[in-house]
């Protein structure tokens, strides 16, 4: 019964598009319930990113379990600021649902494409997990402000963001991340914040 409502919400957010179900959606989201801050507080829950990802792709390609996973990305994110569950929904955009298939393998725990510049660069391998979130957490506040960030970077990529003065801090909102994070990355913040709103519809088990 729940997977059977679960399917419905979904099929009312792709007919109704940004128009989400829940309060601390609807808040976080704003009154046209389009863009969303890279700095903040989740909306989704735990429960709902493991339960969105699972309902999808029951055998990821990761080196730890998807509750593991996913409390990194809770951990890692709430320590910094960042929105966990939309980096962790951008960590689906950039793996194909950690099925993979592209210039990064899976043994990198690179979920983000950090370095995989094009011309076949498979970008920067992490020796753990845990390691491979911090790096996509710390990459993201590189954008989103020039605090930086609270423990050792471990971004290889950091200084060259917070070095360039029209992305560093500039990039508050996931939409504007499109054509800088990934270019041409036409939509991309579109997509990271549509694989979001699913998320958020998803009713854990």
């Amino acid at each position: 019964m729940r997977r059977f409502v679960s399917l419905v919400l979904s099929a009312l957010l792709l007919i109704c598009g940004p128009i989400l179900s829940y309060p601390a959606a609807q808040a976080a989201y704003g009154p046209h319930g389009r863009d969303l801050s890279i700095l903040g507080a989740p909306v989704a829950t735990k429960e709902q990113c493991t339960a969105f990802l699972t309902s999808i792709n029951p055998v990821p390609l990761i080196s730890v379990t998807v509750e593991e996973l996913v409390d990194l990305y809770y951990e890692e994110g709430i320590s910094e600021g960042v929105r966990p569950d939309v980096a962790f929904a951008q960590a689906l955009l950039e793996t194909g649902y950690f099925r993979y298939g592209g210039n990064v393998h899976p043994h990198q725990n690179n979920y983000a494409g950090i370095g995989a510049t094009g011309h076949r660069a498979r970008g920067a391998e992490f020796h753990s997990s845990q390691t491979g979130v911090r790096s996509h957490i710390q990459h993201l506040l590189a954008y989103a402000t020039t605090r930086r960030p609270g423990g050792n970077i471990v971004d290889p990529r950091y200084d060259i963001v917070a070095g360039d003065a029209d992305k560093h801090g500039k990039v508050t909102t996931w939409l504007e991340l499109s054509g800088k994070w990934a270019v041409p990355g036409v939509n991309y913040g579109d997509k990271i914040l549509s694989i979001h709103r699913r998320i958020v519809s998803t009713l854990a088990e």
